[in-house]
């Protein structure tokens, strides 16, 4: 095993990624004969942790990753006849190295020669292009989470390489890939030819998180690929249940010698930044005035459906006694509001538990932040509505309520149940409102 260079990971970004992989159940249908794949794992440690059982569905996947909380997760692109136990080339043991087919992988990262991620894409598009051509279909393309694209398809060669010797066949694997990207590389296409060759890479699971920006491993149809970078990346977005926006840094990302990028994993190394474009609103905290105390705002991303979001509220809704909660959207975003009054202490665990997309904000500030006002931007034109508010989860409150957003959320109209409430801190006049500039 290999050590990273990076030994450490905050804490908060660990708290997340466990979070989103508890609860989700990661689509693995874009990787066939499932069973006979490698897994691997990047630790918080740095080291790769191979898998040592078979992963026989999403479920058993799951399982392996709340056990071992990987911040990044990686499959073989070759089928093994027992991938839990693959070894080196030159183990003698020839049942732990019997490669049954091997995925045709193409890999299209930022580098010296593919300058931004626009050249990227489009070089993936004319890979999809040379496969079509050639009568080999494609299984999937995807945005890799970070500086590039995937293309992805079976082995194209199962049928035809017959040699009965594993090492043979494998060999003979590599040398059909090292003709196709000898042809390819001669139409003038770009990308990480290495990886197309090598029977034993890995590569990243779409549907998982890229560590260093926060973003999923996104599949892409044909006409997402062909769409221009920007919808992309606003569909990668939708499905991105950390990253507030994608930064500007990996949106123009050139070559990394001229620009690193600035994402999830915090600040890279950067170049100025361009012109941000401005907004502001109004946020409310969860902060209950002349207490210590604080109420839980669940929030997260519309890329999850909301009959799951309701789910997971209900839930913990449940287990935490936090009686009704106010379910608010907005394009971005779902709020489920309490009244519950807690420690912060115990908001934390309740965010936590429901993986919650502001329990690093929590953390880092000692309060949430939740938009209630539209978003103007400089010009003075409406660039997002306020939220919108969707509906009442009903169920009994254990404990105190906050008196100051109990009086705010009246004073809008939003009528409670009528329950006798345990009532704390001041009324609503005192509740902190928040006027802040979105970049």
């Amino acid at each position: 095993m290999r050590e990273s260079t990076q030994k450490t990971t905050r804490p908060d970004i660990l708290s997340l990624i466990r979070s989103y992989y508890r609860n989700n159940l990661i689509d693995l249908t874009s990787i066939p004969g499932l069973n006979f794949r490698h897994f691997r794992f990047r630790l918080p440690n740095g080291y790769f942790y191979k898998v040592k059982r078979k992963i026989r569905d999403s479920s058993d996947f799951r399982e392996s990753l709340i056990e071992n909380e990987p911040l990044d997760v990686y499959y073989s692109t070759a089928s093994w006849l027992n991938p839990h136990l693959i070894t080196s080339k030159l183990d003698k043991d020839i049942l732990k190295n019997v490669m049954l087919s091997c995925d045709l992988a193409f890999d299209i990262d930022v580098n010296e020669d593919i300058k931004t991620l626009e050249i990227a894409r489009l070089q993936a598009v004319a890979i999809n292009d040379f496969l079509d051509a050639k009568g080999i279909r494609v299984r999937y393309s995807a945005f890799s989470g970070s500086k590039g694209f995937h293309v992805v398809c079976d082995d194209p060669w199962s049928e035809e390489i017959a040699e009965e010797d594993p090492r043979k066949r494998e060999m003979c694997a590599i040398e059909k890939r090292k003709e196709i990207v000898q042809e390819a590389k001669e139409m003038g296409i770009l990308f990480d030819g290495k990886v197309t060759i090598d029977t034993r890479r890995i590569i990243r699971v779409p549907g998982t998180i890229h560590s260093k920006t926060g973003l999923i491993c996104t599949l892409l149809s044909k006409n997402e690929l062909e769409s221009d970078i920007e919808t992309i990346f606003k569909y990668v977005e939708n499905n991105c249940p950390f990253a507030p926006g994608i930064s500007q840094n990996l949106r123009e990302m050139t070559a990394p010698s001229a620009y690193k990028i600035s994402g999830f994993m915090g600040r890279l190394g950067v170049r100025p930044k361009p012109e941000p474009k401005l907004c502001y609103s109004t946020f409310f905290t969860n902060n209950i005035p002349e207490t210590r105390l604080k109420i839980p705002v669940l929030e997260f991303g519309t890329w999850m459906k909301l009959e799951k979001v309701q789910s997971i509220i209900e839930e913990v809704q449940e287990n935490y006694g936090l009686g009704d909660i106010l379910l608010f959207g907005d394009r971005t975003r779902y709020w489920g509001v309490s009244l519950k009054a807690a420690s912060q202490r115990r908001i934390e665990k309740i965010l936590f538990a429901s993986g919650s997309l502001n329990l690093n904000q929590c953390k880092k500030y000692g309060c949430t932040y939740t938009r209630v006002g539209k978003s103007i931007g400089v010009k003075g034109e409406v660039v997002d509505d306020e939220p919108t508010f969707i509906k009442t989860l009903k169920s009994d409150l254990r404990g105190q309520a906050s008196r100051t957003h109990y009086e705010f959320f009246t004073s809008l109209g939003i009528r409670f149940r009528e329950q006798d409430l345990d009532l704390c801190g001041a009324g609503k006049e005192k509740l902190e409102l928040v006027h802040a500039i979105i970049e």
